[in-house]
C-alpha cells in the first residue's frame, strides 16, 4: 500500500504536465495554421523552447543565387585554306579577267588569276602539300602565276602499291597543263621495297639501284612531256638516322633533276644549325627567330611552309621567267608611231649599280654581278675592249679608274716641232740613194774606253794651264 500510494504521488504531477505540454503544442498550432500574414511563409518556425521561454522570430533570408559570366571572345575570321588540289576544269574556272572577287558576305576573298597564268603544279607527299600550301600564299597576290597540287601525303617512290607516281605522273601533267613541275618525294621512303617476290631492304645494293630507277623515271616524264622541272631536296628530321638518308636521297634527286636540265633546290641549310644539326626554331622568311618544325620534329609548320616557299620561289620565278603580265600587252597602231625606245647600250659599259635595299622583301640582294646581264646580241655602243682592241681608244681617262692615266705628263716628251718618225714612214730607198746604209762603229772595250777618257781629260787640263799664260 505504501509503495503505490509513492508511485501515485509523482505520477500525478507528471501526467499534469504532459496535458500543460499538450495544450501549448495545440495552440501553437492553431495558430500557425491560421496565421493571415504572408510574410509567415518567409519566417522561420519558433521552436519549443522558444514558445516556452521566449523569442523573437527571424525572417528566413532566400538563398542568394551566384550568377555565372560567360565571356566569350570574339569570332575570328574565317580562315582561307590554301591548300587545295584543283583539276584543269576548276582552275580554268577560277581564271578570270578581273583582278578580284567578292561574294557578298564581307570576307575578302582572294584575288582571281588571269587567263593567262601561268600554272605551278606541285606534286609529292605531306611535305609537297607543306610546300604547296606555302607557294600559294606567296603567288596569291600575283594573278599571273597560278599554284596547284596533286598530293598524296602517305605516297612515295617505294609504295607503289599505294600510289604509283611514274604510272600516274604522265595523265596528271595531261590533265594540268602546267607551266613549270616541282616535285618533293622521300619522306616516306625508308622502309623494304618489294620488287616482284623480293623484299630489298633500305639502302642495300638493290635497293640503291631500284630507287634511282624509279627517281630517273620522275624525271624522264618531266622531260618526255617538256614540262621544266624544279626538284625540291629533303629537310633534316628530328631522328639522326632519318636526316642521313635524307642527305642519301637528296644526292639521287639532284643527279636525276640536273640530268634532264632541271633544277634541284637545296633546302638543308634552312632547317639547321651552324653546326648542322636539327633545330626546332629558326630564322624565318623576315629574320625573326620563328617554329619551322612541330613536335613531332617531322611535319612543318605554317612557318616552315614559307620557309619551303621561300627556297622554291627563286627557281620557280626563274623558269617563269616575267609574270608581272606586261609581257600580255598590246599596243595599237596609232600609239606605236609615238613609242620612243630606250637607248640600246652595252652591259659591259656599266660604272655602276642600283643599290640593294634594306627592307628589300625578298632579303636575297641581286642576282648577277656588276654588268652582268643578261648577254645581248646587238649594241650599238661598243665595249670597252672593242674601243682599245678595235679602235685603239682608250677609256677617256674616268678619273680614279686604274686604268687613268693622265697624271703622268708626256705631252713634253714629244712636242709639236719635233721630227717624229713613225714605224712604216721612213723611205729606205731614199736613204739607200743618198748615203747608203752605214754600219755602226765597232764598240771599244772598258778599257780602251777608260783609257780614252783619262786622255781627254789630261788634254782638257793641259790646255786649262796654257790659256792664263798667253
Amino acid at each position: 500500500m505504501t509503495g503505490s500510494r509513492t508511485r501515485r504521488g509523482w505520477i500525478e504531477p507528471l501526467r499534469s504536465g504532459l496535458q500543460v505540454l499538450a495544450v501549448a503544442l495545440a495552440a501553437i498550432l492553431v495558430v500557425a495554421l491560421s496565421a493571415p500574414d504572408p510574410a509567415a511563409a518567409q519566417q522561420r518556425p519558433r521552436s519549443i523552447l522558444e514558445m516556452l521561454f521566449g523569442g523573437g522570430t527571424q525572417p528566413v533570408q532566400p538563398p542568394r543565387v551566384q550568377r555565372r559570366v560567360i565571356r566569350t571572345a570574339p569570332p575570328r575570321p574565317p580562315r582561307r585554306s590554301t591548300r587545295s588540289t584543283r583539276s584543269s576544269s576548276s582552275r580554268d574556272s577560277a581564271k578570270a579577267p578581273t583582278a578580284s572577287a567578292s561574294d557578298g558576305s564581307g570576307d575578302a576573298s582572294p584575288a582571281a588569276k588571269d587567263i593567262a597564268a601561268k600554272t605551278v603544279l606541285v606534286v609529292g607527299d605531306f611535305m609537297a602539300g607543306s610546300l604547296a600550301k606555302g607557294l600559294d600564299d606567296v603567288y596569291s597576290d600575283n594573278k599571273m602565276v597560278d599554284v596547284t597540287s596533286d598530293i598524296d601525303g602517305s605516297s612515295g617512290l617505294v609504295r607503289d602499291d599505294h600510289f604509283d607516281w611514274p604510272k600516274k605522273l604522265g595523265p596528271i601533267i595531261d590533265r594540268e597543263k602546267p607551266d613549270v613541275l616541282v616535285v618533293m618525294l622521300g619522306s616516306n621512303d625508308r622502309q623494304i621495297m618489294n620488287v616482284g617476290s623480293q623484299s630489298l631492304t633500305l639502302r642495300s645494293d638493290a635497293w640503291n639501284a631500284e630507287y634511282e630507277r624509279r627517281v630517273n623515271a620522275i624525271a624522264d616524264i618531266a622531260e618526255k612531256k617538256k614540262v621544266p622541272l624544279v626538284w625540291v631536296g629533303m629537310p633534316s628530321f628530328k631522328y639522326d638516322r632519318m636526316s642521313e638518308d635524307m642527305i642519301f636521297f637528296n644526292d639521287l634527286y639532284r643527279k636525276a633533276a640536273t640530268r634532264v636540265s632541271g633544277e634541284f633546290v637545296d633546302v638543308w641549310d634552312g632547317f639547321v644549325d651552324a653546326d648542322g644539326q636539327f633545330v626546332y626554331s629558326g630564322p624565318g622568311v623576315n629574320g625573326q627567330t620563328v617554329q619551322l618544325r612541330n613536335s613531332d620534329g617531322i611535319t612543318m609548320t605554317d612557318a616552315g611552309s614559307e620557309k619551303l616557299a621561300f627556297f622554291a620561289q627563286k627557281a620557280i620565278d626563274r623558269v617563269l621567267g616575267d609574270t608581272s603580265g606586261a609581257a600580255g600587252i598590246r599596243l595599237s597602231s596609232n600609239e606605236l608611231p609615238n613609242m620612243q625606245l630606250p637607248p640600246i647600250t652595252n652591259a659591259a659599259n656599266a660604272v655602276s649599280t642600283p643599290p640593294v635595299s634594306l627592307d628589300d622583301p625578298k632579303l636575297d640582294g641581286g642576282d648577277t654581278l656588276l654588268g652582268g646581264g643578261h648577254v645581248r646580241s646587238f649594241a650599238l655602243e661598243p665595249s670597252p675592249r672593242d674601243k682599245l682592241v678595235l679602235n685603239g681608244a682608250g677609256t677617256g681617262h674616268i678619273e680614279g679608274r686604274a686604268d687613268d692615266f693622265g697624271w703622268n705628263e708626256k705631252s713634253a716628251a714629244v712636242a709639236p716641232g719635233n721630227a717624229v718618225a713613225y714605224r712604216g714612214t721612213i723611205d729606205l730607198d731614199k736613204v739607200r740613194a743618198h748615203e747608203g746604209i752605214k754600219p755602226p762603229p765597232e764598240m771599244p772595250s772598258l778599257v780602251d774606253a777608260i783609257v780614252a777618257d783619262w786622255s781627254k781629260e789630261n788634254a782638257q787640263a793641259q790646255q786649262g794651264v796654257a790659256k792664263p799664260a798667253k
